[in-house]
Parts: C-alpha cells; sequence; structure tokens
C-alpha cells in the first residue's frame, strides 16, 4: 500500500484543478484494481489521508507555502535530485515529470524529421499489396536502394522479390509512405511487428515479406480502438 500512500499523498498535495484531481483519482483507483486491491481500501485510504492532511502539521506548512511556485523538472537521474536540493531553501516548491509515457511512447511526434529512423509501407503498383520495412536513413535512399535491387535482379528484399517472382510494375517514388516515426531500437522492432500484422490480416501485405511471430499488442490495439495502427 505504500505505493498508493504516496500517489494520495501527491493528490492532495499538488495543486490541481478539480477535473484534474478526479481524473488523477481514476488512475489511482484503476491501478490498484489491476494489482488486486478494493476500492474500498483504497477509499478508506484516501479518507484517512484527507483527515490528516486537514488536521496534521503538514497542514500548517501548506499554510506557509500557499505563495510558493512551483517548478518542474523533467527527472532524468540522481543529479537532478541533487539540483533540487538546492532549492529547498528558497520560496520554491519542486515537482517532477517524465517523458516516458504511454501516450507519448504511442503518438507521432510530427515535429521531429520524418526523414530519420521511420517505418514506412512500399506499395507493388500492379497488384497494390505492400511491404512494410524500418529504416534509420531517408526514405528516398531506401526507395532507390528497392528499385536498385529489381533492376540488377537482385531479390535482396521482399519488395524486389515480390516485383520479380510476379513480374510486377515498381511504381514512382510516391509509392513509398512514412507510417510511423519512431527511434530506433526494440520500440520500433515492435511497431514494425505491429504493422506487419495489421496488413497481413487485411491481406494487403505481400506474400514475400517474412511475418515475425504474432504480437499480442496488435489485438489489444485493434480491439480498443485507439491505436494510430487502425488509422493507417
Amino acid at each position: 500500500m505504500a505505493a498508493y500512500r504516496f500517489y494520495i499523498q501527491r493528490l492532495l498535495n499538488i495543486p490541481l484543478t478539480e477535473k484534474e484531481k478526479e481524473k488523477e483519482w481514476d488512475i489511482i483507483v484503476n491501478t490498484a484494481i489491476n494489482n488486486g486491491f478494493s476500492v474500498t481500501s483504497i477509499k478508506q485510504l484516501l479518507l484517512q489521508m484527507t483527515a490528516r492532511h486537514k488536521n496534521g502539521p503538514q497542514n500548517v506548512e501548506n499554510k506557509n507555502t500557499d505563495k510558493k511556485p512551483w517548478i518542474t523538472f523533467t527527472y532524468y537521474g540522481n543529479y537532478i535530485r541533487k539540483i533540487t536540493n538546492m532549492f529547498k531553501k528558497t520560496q520554491t516548491r519542486i515537482a517532477f515529470r517524465t517523458t516516458n509515457t504511454t501516450f507519448q511512447i504511442l503518438t507521432t511526434n510530427h515535429k521531429n524529421n520524418p526523414d530519420n529512423s521511420s517505418i514506412y509501407k512500399l506499395t507493388c503498383e500492379t497488384c497494390q499489396s505492400v511491404y512494410i520495412i524500418q529504416t534509420g536513413r531517408s526514405i528516398s535512399t531506401r526507395y532507390k536502394e528497392h528499385i536498385r535491387y529489381i533492376k540488377n535482379n537482385n531479390p535482396q528484399s521482399g519488395y524486389a522479390l515480390h516485383i520479380l517472382n510476379n513480374k510486377h510494375e515498381f511504381g514512382p517514388q510516391e509509392t513509398i509512405k512514412l507510417i510511423k516515426y519512431c527511434k530506433k531500437g526494440k520500440l520500433m522492432n515492435t511497431w514494425e511487428s505491429i504493422f506487419i500484422q495489421k496488413y497481413h490480416g487485411l491481406g494487403k501485405l505481400v506474400a514475400e515479406q517474412q511475418r515475425p511471430d504474432h504480437n499480442p499488442l496488435y489485438d489489444l490495439f485493434t480491439f480498443t480502438g485507439t491505436s494510430e495502427v487502425a488509422k493507417q
């Protein structure tokens, strides 16, 4: 329960609007339920801590600090804690935030350069089937490589193999489209697998595309209808 004491203490101390408090409370309750705690026990904990918050000695401190401004730090490591310790004796209150939220992970960051690390689809001009691939280079460079493979009769990529096997036509550079920007690594591999599963399920993936093991995340995103996968 120590974690939920911390969350409730944070809810009581950080200045939030009523709507923001309701949202924060819903998150705490849902997290507790998912971890096997009853709603009743969490509500009782809230009532106990609310009473202490109103009557305890920390309330005196809060009254004395009502006029102190809040500043926010993004928590990256222990050195941030050392920096914020310098502000303890000043007329300033400290709050921390993270950049590693689920929303930020699943949302495309359009402010970044889409010509670097990305996942794209390359469409066959003849049958309109697509080939999914990730890259850390520009899309135009990768398109030229696929076309070079085809012209040199080199089945090095699934797209080139599809064109050569079926005697289909490849299209202009407009047939290659960015579908997801993300940093290279495990997260990028996961997104690539999700898109491969998606187009395979729709019957639009080239037969020559090697499919990874089924990714349960695709089922989850499709079921909830909240993923950007469905939009691509």
